[in-house]
């Protein structure tokens, strides 16, 4: 469709400009142009629509009726361009930050990132992991997806089950661990925590196994959870599993059940948005995306929930998950 009737862009810029400015003198300075350029724009205007727009008076200028009318469509039309370019860019450009532990970025979202690529291809995401997966005050974090209770305005994504796991080549030599007792008495594989009792150690476990422990436990200590399964895999000993965090482990059979107790705790991964309102449709889009792949691919401790994405994520909440 060609748009024969419409006038040279440069000349309702002027226009619009001069009209709203009451001034062609003060258009002249907002456009950066000279006052007898903007006067040049609306005189070509004026003869091409063959009336008169303004009504020059002593000290600025005033639409008349047939002005009026064009500076109505004009601001209409200008304001939708407006819009719908600024929703293009913010589109093209969307970014969102996504906080986490080491344990999950490399477990859960790492290797299905692609897929939110594929499906958002138009939302970039930055993935920031720190050992606790909390990040405080920092506002350049969109999401937190952080291991603790769940608290006003978050989403548990996955709840906590735990087993003991070890290599199939420790198994082959100490042998499964029917009871508490026995787990006890081969070598433990320990994760030191910056925050005492956020997840299931061996004591804890233990306990909620019904077999608190009498003696300290000894074995080797890890500082970072990516190093603990790296000893167990490599037959050192009988770590804590998070299941939901091992299923590659699983299913290449770098990792085995080391006893049959697997417990579960009302503690997991919560999804939290800390982001500003602008950014709510692609958090949204985010944790939707976060539940349909644990569920597509049957991620243990996977929940179920009826809450309101749009409800949680109204406004920013601070994650409450202490023990």
């Amino acid at each position: 469709m060609r748009y024969g009737n419409i006038p040279s862009p440069h000349a309702l810029i002027a226009f619009e400009a001069a009209a709203r400015c009451g001034s062609f003198t003060r258009a002249a300075q907002e456009l950066g142009i000279g006052q007898p350029a903007i006067s040049h724009q609306v005189t070509l205007l004026e003869e091409q629509l063959n009336q008169p727009l303004f009504r020059r008076l002593h000290r600025g200028v005033a639409l008349t009726g047939a002005g009026q009318e064009l500076f109505d469509s004009v601001t209409t039309a200008l304001g939708h361009i407006d819009q719908t370019v600024e929703n293009i860019r913010t589109r093209r450009s969307s970014r969102i930050s996504v906080g986490t532990d080491f344990a999950f970025a490399s477990f859960i979202l790492m290797p299905h990132l692609a897929d939110f690529t594929t499906r958002f291809p138009d939302i970039e995401v930055n993935v920031v992991t720190n050992q606790t997966g909390r990040f405080g005050m920092d506002e350049n974090i969109d999401i937190e997806l952080s291991f603790g209770h769940c608290g006003p305005g978050g989403i548990l994504l996955l709840a906590e089950q735990v087993a003991p796991v070890c290599s199939p080549d420790f198994l082959a030599r100490h042998g499964f661990a029917q009871t508490p007792d026995a787990l006890c008495k081969m070598p433990l594989l320990h994760l030191d925590s910056e925050i005492e009792n956020r997840w299931f150690n061996w004591e804890s476990w233990l306990r909620a196994a019904g077999y608190p422990p009498t003696a300290p436990l000894s074995g080797h200590r890890f500082n970072t959870y990516l190093l603990v399964l790296s000893a167990a895999v490599s037959g050192q000993g009988v770590a804590l599993g998070w299941t939901a965090l091992l299923q590659h482990h699983f299913q290449n059979g770098q990792l085995v059940l080391a006893s049959p107790a697997t417990l579960s705790s009302d503690r997991g991964y919560v999804l939290t948005s800390r982001a500003a309102p602008h950014r709510q449709s692609q958090v949204t889009a985010f944790a939707n995306w976060a539940r349909d792949i644990i569920a597509r691919d049957n991620i243990p401790g996977g929940t179920e929930t009826t809450t309101s994405l749009d409800a949680a994520f109204g406004q920013p909440h601070a994650l409450e998950n202490q023990p």
